[in-house]
């Protein structure tokens, strides 16, 4: 099945921060931004499987799932390729605890590759999206009363927008790959 995938440009999140004379969006906005735009997506999966019907072209959890799926794979790619050495910094065991974090994005896109691989609506294909909000809330949760609030915090609020300069450029440059090339809206949904 061919899902329609509605692309404008750059992310929200990154014309934001790249308006002429603004600065730079502090990394902990943009990652609490992503985190509130995830769970969203999680409650519109589970709202949408309620109330959907049979699954077909225009099936709206293929739609949300693939939305999800996306911000997914773009938050946590650029969590661990722009924020994990900063925020770990300094912390006795930072090597475990970026280990433990990325063993945890890990666990989430191993299951949206799984849910990709089977037929959207299939009973499969629900057994792998029902296990990413699961894994991908606790996650949220234990991010923000660790990481976020005990390491990003403590840095210059100048070291705080550079990492959101970069995050933002990364997410964007992310969501434009995923795209592909100029004209291309549709991808499979499995």
């Amino acid at each position: 099945m061919a899902i329609p995938q509605h692309h404008s440009g750059p992310p929200a999140q990154a014309r934001a921060i790249s308006r002429p004379g603004s600065q730079p969006a502090d990394i902990i906005e943009l990652i609490m931004a992503d985190h509130r735009r995830i769970r969203r997506l999680c409650q519109a999966l589970d709202d949408a499987a309620r109330w959907s019907g049979s699954s077909g072209p225009g099936w709206m959890p293929a739609h949300v799932w693939q939305r999800l799926a996306g911000l997914l794979e773009a938050h946590t790619r650029a969590e661990e390729e722009i924020c994990y050495l900063p925020m770990y910094r300094g912390h006795p065991h930072a090597a475990e605890r970026r280990r433990e974090a990325a063993a945890d994005h890990d666990d989430i896109r191993e299951a949206i590759s799984e849910a990709r691989l089977q037929r959207a609506g299939s009973r499969l294909w629900w057994v792998a999206v029902s296990a990413v909000p699961a894994i991908t809330i606790e996650h949220l949760d234990h991010e923000e009363r660790g990481p976020l609030a005990a390491s990003l915090p403590r840095l210059a609020m100048r070291q705080r927008r550079e990492l959101g300069r970069q995050y933002a450029g990364f997410v964007t440059a992310w969501t434009l790959d995923a795209a592909g090339p100029p004209g291309n809206h549709y991808r499979s949904a499995t």
